[in-house]
């Protein structure tokens, strides 16, 4: 016996399934196919996107990565804060910048109560309490956890005179200003590609936090 049915509905529910595309590597797992094969590309070393700027050989894993590069040869900055005049030229400068509003300080040490708003910073803080450090003076047995102070070692304390942090490869001019060194290449080399990173090859010292110096 079928008993009548008043007025109820059938409904169909869609049953939510979490697809994973782990990668075969590192089990690094991602909800969309496309990211797995963008992650993909950190293992082959695959760098598709190619900056097209004359005399520019960068090439990168996204799309996007390679826009924010071009920005830095034409000067672009489109990321705007809503609370100051600040502009960037990637969104990473701009929530960056922020924090500074916010007072956010997501990178925290396991270790003590530190806190900043870059993962830079965090890194340097950390050799602190391992006694890393692993930036030394090529003329001297100075070591220091910061290569800022192997800057200041060389150029201030008086120890090294005459030395010249910056060395041009196609002559001798020598300087110890990254600003003077760029501009060197680009008037008086301009054949020698990427001047602005040129320095990263023609010093006897590698100065990671010198690269702020040479963005354009």
């Amino acid at each position: 016996m079928h008993l009548p049915r008043f007025g109820l509905k059938t409904r169909s529910f869609a049953c939510c399934v979490h697809v994973k595309f782990t990668c075969q590597l590192c089990d690094r797992s991602f909800t969309e196919k496309w990211a797995l094969k963008n992650h993909m590309k950190l293992h082959t070393g695959e760098k598709p996107f190619k900056c097209t700027w004359p005399t520019c050989h960068y090439s990168f894993l996204t799309a996007s990565a390679m826009k924010d590069h071009f920005r830095t040869h034409t000067g672009e900055k489109s990321f705007l804060c809503d609370l100051c005049g600040f502009a960037g030229g990637t969104r990473h400068a701009l929530t960056k910048h922020r924090r500074q509003h916010t007072g956010e300080k997501p990178f925290k040490c396991d270790e003590c109560n530190f806190a900043s708003t870059t993962q830079s910073h965090l890194t340097r803080h950390k050799r602190v309490h391992t006694g890393e450090k692993p930036y030394r003076c090529p003329w001297c047995d100075y070591r220091s956890n910061c290569a800022e102070n192997i800057r200041k070692h060389i150029l201030h304390t008086g120890k090294h005179e005459g030395v010249k942090m910056y060395n041009c490869p196609k002559c001798d001019y020598g300087t110890n200003i990254p600003v003077e060194f760029r501009n060197h290449l680009k008037e008086l080399h301009p054949d020698i590609e990427n001047p602005d990173l040129a320095y990263l090859h023609a010093g006897k010292v590698i100065l990671p936090f010198a690269y702020k110096f040479f963005s354009v």
